[in-house]
């Protein structure tokens, strides 16, 4: 079994001789530009830099998998949202937001991956990639609706839309969708395994669960739809804490749901258990970013344990996280649960199925 025969079916719930170790978010490190001479601002912008960095999660820390992009300021690009206030040490962030009413959003066009804003890199760098015959996973990235409508509008103003604007929201969504839906069919077309369906704003701390079913989950639905009309896996992924949400999330489709740090997996292993797979959720301040080696194993230890399906950061992974960490969490030392097979419970699904409402 390979790298990504083990990820795929660790996320359609078949058995797997281990979990996988693997980042669908952000892998780029300081460290890593330093082995690899590609660094930001230029990696985030080249295709050639940005898929040479990217193996360096695997060939030089060993993560069992490949993510592009980097930065979750790259989706608004195409709508000609001006980004920057980057670093070597910091992505680049939006500078300038583009909605500022309802005929902004009647204006607004959903644009086209192969030609607006900083996406045609992206995809350059998966059809490299895919051109490599890896084992490996490749893991593309899309920008969930309700966060891409916070970059675009202003993430306050677009909350305080939920409530005293929700035809203008919905508007700014509605186009979101069609955009993720395009952008990550494009991705999988042009090579990507598995999508990350990325959102830093729809928490439950956040969007109540009636919020949340009303102005997320239709939109990140449709997302998830386009993913698997194209037979690729999903990894939706919330920050914070989405227990209220959880359900909610689960209800999306998608093949897996990751959490950070803020999460017990033991908890959300019981939820996910014969629905979908779990994913998450070492942290990557406390422990990848300022723990030691013998932190992180003991902390990957724990959530294998647990019951994770997919061992990988609870977020993308700090600039100046040590490489020395990231190697010890794809250490075998690390994978303390031979019979993690055991605890899959409910038959296998296949890419596509409804998680929650097959075996709900």
């Amino acid at each position: 079994m390979n790298e990504r025969e083990r990820l795929i079916a660790s996320l359609v719930l078949e058995p797997v001789d281990r979990v996988p170790v693997v980042s669908h978010l952000q892998t780029a490190t300081v460290d890593l530009m330093d082995a690899t001479g590609c660094y930001w601002p230029e990696a985030n912008r080249n295709a050639k830099q940005m898929l040479t960095l990217a193996m360096a999660a695997n060939k030089v820390a060993g993560l069992e998998s490949v993510k592009v992009p980097f930065d979750v300021a790259l989706d608004p690009t195409a709508f000609g949202v001006q980004t920057g206030n980057e670093a070597l040490d910091r992505p680049p962030s939006v500078m300038r937001t583009i909605i500022s009413s309802i005929d902004d959003v009647d204006r607004l066009q959903v644009p086209n991956p192969h030609r607006d804003g900083r996406p045609p890199v992206v995809l350059e760098a998966l059809r490299i990639l895919d051109d490599m015959q890896l084992t490996i996973p490749i893991f593309g990235g899309v920008i969930a609706p309700f966060m891409l409508a916070g970059q675009m509008r202003g993430e306050e103003k677009a909350i305080m839309d939920v409530m005293l604007d929700p035809e203008l929201m919905k508007g700014l969504l509605d186009k979101c969708a069609e955009w993720g839906a395009i952008y990550a069919a494009a991705q999988v077309d042009a090579g990507a395994d598995v999508i990350a369906l990325i959102d830093a704003t729809a928490s439950g701390t956040i969007l109540s669960p009636e919020q949340y079913k009303e102005f997320a989950l239709p939109f990140q639905r449709r997302v998830v739809n386009a993913i698997h009309a194209k037979g690729a896996p999903v990894i939706l992924h919330i920050c914070g804490d989405t227990a209220t949400n959880f359900d909610l999330m689960m209800s999306t489709g998608a093949d897996g749901i990751s959490v950070d740090q803020s999460m017990d997996m033991r908890w959300v292993k019981e939820r996910t258990a014969g629905r979908c797979a779990a994913v998450g959720n070492v942290s990557p301040t406390t422990t990848l970013l300022f723990g030691s080696p013998e932190d992180v194993t003991r902390s990957c230890r724990d959530i294998i344990a647990a019951g994770t399906d997919v061992l990988a950061p609870g977020c993308g992974f700090a600039p100046r996280t040590p490489l020395a960490n990231m190697k010890a969490m794809t250490d075998p030392a690390a994978r303390a649960d031979p019979d993690h097979t055991a605890k899959l419970v409910g038959p296998p699904r296949r890419i596509g199925a409804p998680s929650l409402n097959k075996w709900g």
